[in-house]
């Protein structure tokens, strides 16, 4: 009998830890992970690259099981209707079901200056660093008060002393973590030297300056934007139905709308049922959404899965975010990822979040060899499968 073809496009966290998990419990498949590059960069790691504290990045083909196929290509256009995806260079490749996991992407500005950056696009990150290792008195204005714009704040504060780092936020920062959480970042961000301007939301960036829309004027050398992403525009190019940033919209089974043998996992999708309101965009949700996706390719190829028979779930232990290489903050949460009141901050907080990065390695390669990766459930829901979709009950 010939073997059922599984094509994963997108060398990210979801992509490679599906392709593992696949290959190893189902040796009837044959899987083909597509990626443009054939390096996998740690992008929880993106505001060291722009300090120079740390990067790293594998080849893919050392993180991939042995049974994975490893394709190196561009995807111009997925054609559903014919189960195919074509390359750039018009070579096609046919499947019988596809896992999009295709990450996200800095959204593009017309025109946009060489002075303005952004913290998710690798080269920038390098851009940045030598910029700063030549010229260390620079004025950098990081746009985005979330995580990552926090993190990177903190790590350039802490690397270039001499530099004057803006952090500039539309609302207020910490969304999601406690007051007294709050009042840690603020104050380490202070110490730092960071100059932390809140409920101002940019109207204008220009070469040299941002305009906020309370007129004010704040100039920099070098503007760095950490908010923004938008998923790449595949999903649409190829007629499945997206929101307003290219997320492909899926059901709870991760399945895409009239055609079932699409499947998604990542920041790449968006699940519109309601309970699934509070997943958020992070590593901590790509690597079970790309355990989920394995899992459920499983099930529809015919093979047993208690986990893929019935819809995705999950819930949230902690965040966490680092503050330099020498202080970081870990809140608890509960499952639908609203604080639940401890913290542990400093060095500590620190060595923790180090080590969750590095688990996050040492998981997409676990899974070569056992289910390694788990996490717990946000609450059960059954479901009955119809066949091609799978409906709640």
């Amino acid at each position: 009998m010939e073997k059922k073809t599984i094509v994963i496009v997108g060398g990210g966290y979801a992509g490679i830890i599906a392709a593992n998990r696949l290959a190893r419990k189902n040796s009837s498949l044959r899987i083909i992970l597509v990626t443009a590059n054939d390096f996998f960069l740690e992008k929880i790691r993106n505001h060291q690259e722009i300090a120079g504290t740390k990067s790293k990045s594998y080849p893919i083909r050392n993180l991939l099981h042995k049974k994975v196929e490893l394709k190196i290509g561009v995807v111009d256009r997925i054609l559903p209707s014919e189960k195919r995806i074509r390359f750039l260079d018009n070579e096609s490749l046919s499947y019988d079901f596809l896992g999009y996991t295709v990450g996200m992407k800095p959204a593009q500005i017309e025109e946009m200056p060489e002075t303005i950056l952004s913290v998710a696009n690798a080269d920038d990150c390098k851009r940045i660093n030598s910029a700063l290792l030549q010229s260390p008195f620079r004025k950098i204005t990081v746009v985005g008060g979330g995580l990552t714009g926090i993190e990177t704040a903190s790590e350039l504060a802490e690397g270039f002393p001499h530099a004057k780092i803006t952090l500039l936020e539309s609302g207020t920062i910490g969304k999601n973590f406690n007051s007294e959480a709050i009042e840690y970042m603020l104050r380490i961000l202070k110490r730092l030297g960071v100059t932390v301007l809140q409920n101002k939301r940019a109207a204008n960036i220009s070469v040299d300056s941002i305009l906020t829309e309370d007129g004010d004027k704040i100039p920099h050398d070098y503007c760095l934007l950490s908010a923004g992403l938008v998923a790449s525009d595949l999903g649409k190019n190829s007629g499945l139905k997206v929101n307003s940033i290219d997320q492909i919209i899926v059901d709870g089974t991760f399945q895409c709308g009239n055609h079932p043998s699409i499947l998604g996992a990542g920041d790449c999708i968006k699940i519109m049922e309601k309970e699934y309101s509070s997943l958020r965009m992070s590593c901590a949700t790509a690597l079970p959404m790309g355990i989920y996706l394995a899992e459920r390719i499983s099930y529809l190829t015919g093979n047993p899965s208690k986990m893929g028979q019935n819809p995705f779930s999950m819930g949230y232990v902690i965040r966490c975010v680092s503050l330099g290489r020498n202080a970081g903050l870990i809140q608890t949460v509960n499952r639908e990822d609203a604080p639940s009141g401890r913290i542990w901050t400093g060095r500590i907080g620190a060595v923790i979040k180090e080590l969750i990065c590095k688990f996050t390695i040492l998981s997409i390669k676990a899974e070569k060899y056992l289910d390694f990766y788990a996490w717990p459930s946000a609450r059960k829901i059954e479901i009955v499968d119809t066949g091609k979709m799978a409906t709640e009950r």
